[in-house]
Parts: C-alpha cells; structure tokens; sequence
C-alpha cells in the first residue's frame, strides 16, 4: 500500500509538472531559453534547485553534468525506461539538455533525511543499513562508488544521502532485466549476483550516509 501511495503521489506530481514544463519549455525556447528559465520547469518534481522534497523523486543538485547530460540524453532517445521523464526530455533539443545539466551540477547537494518534510518517507532501518554496509563491501561497490558513495566523477552520481525510497525503486529497475535500464557492464555483473533483499539493504545503507 505504502509503495502504491508513493508510486502514485510520484505520478499526478510527474503530469502535473509534465503539462507545465511542455508548455513553458516552447515559450522559453522562443524566447532564447536561459539555463535557469530551463531547469525552473524541473522543479515541481525534483525541487527547488534540484533538492527534491519527495522520497519518489531524486536530489540532482550537485550531480555531474556528463552524468546528468547522459541520463537525459537517454531518457529522450527512449533507450532509458520512463513512466514521464522520457516524454518530458523530447521536450528539450541537445543544447538545452547540456544547459540544464551543467546548472544543477553548480548547485549545493542536500542529504534527503535532513530535509525530509514527507510523511510517505520510508526511515532508514539502521539493522539494515548495516547489512547493506557489508552486501556492498562484499560487493565491491566502491571500486565506482567510493567513500560510502560520496565519490562522484563525470560518469558516476552520487548516492550517499539520496532517498531510500528512491534508490529503493531504482534497484528494483536494474534488477528487472526486462526493462532493459543502461548500466555499466561491471554493474549489470554485481545486480546478477546480488539479491533483491540485497539490494534493498544497500539502499538503507548509502541512503544513511551524508
């Protein structure tokens, strides 16, 4: 039921934000679009300068620009499954994709569990959190994601302080090899071995690091 809740709240938010940021996107693009004019349209689903309130919906603030620049390059070619986010990236040309990237990755990251203002979060579980710790020393996850998944680079996002509830869903994602989400070789080798509890546990574990 919690799930549900969360998944719906994530999708009216999406179509609100969908209509708004279709229709402000052409406006803006008429009028030679800035990057901040841009990425305004982003924020009824990720937050003021991309802080997101909800635990649906991912931080970006802070997140590299190549990174960033992929994963909506992704969304818009349809090669990144989306329930909105890829109908909302064909909005966008190129040069407004990099535009956008580059001015959330000037923005002040901020851990989600210290500005978490949603009932439907779910808490960090500190028992699981620890399992996790192992799951991802056993794992070797950070070869990529170093420092408890602070470390970041061009090609890897951050993940520590990210909602549990998001990198909840995004686990289930890469572990459903039906949807066929890009990711890294070495990564799809790790999610194969790794069990859903597994990854579960991993979640509580970056999602309580700051």
């Amino acid at each position: 039921m919690h799930r549900k809740k969360v998944h719906m709240l994530a999708l009216v938010s999406g179509i609100m934000a969908g209509g708004f940021l279709l229709s402000s996107t052409a406006s803006a693009a008429e009028a030679g679009a800035t990057a901040a004019m841009l990425a305004n349209t982003c924020a009824g689903c990720h937050g003021t300068d991309g802080i997101s309130g909800g635990p649906a919906m991912p931080t970006i603030a802070g997140l590299p620009a190549n990174y960033l620049k992929t994963i909506m390059g992704e969304f818009k070619d349809g090669t990144r499954p989306s329930t909105i986010m890829g109908r909302l990236a064909k909005g966008y040309t190129t040069e407004e994709i990099a535009l956008i990237s580059d001015f959330f990755s000037k923005k002040k990251w901020a851990n989600a569990q210290s500005h978490a203002n949603s009932k439907n979060a779910t808490a960090i579980d500190a028992a699981q959190a620890a399992k996790g710790g192992k799951v991802v020393a056993d794992a070797k996850c950070d070869k990529c994601h170093e420092d408890d998944g602070v470390f970041q680079d061009e090609d890897t996002p951050r993940v520590a302080g990210q909602w549990l509830d998001y990198l909840i869903f995004k686990m289930q994602d890469y572990k459903n090899t039906a949807l066929k989400v890009p990711q890294e070789k070495k990564m799809e080798t790790a999610m194969e071995k790794l069990t859903l509890e597994d990854l579960i546990a991993v979640s509580h574990f970056y999602a309580s690091k700051k």
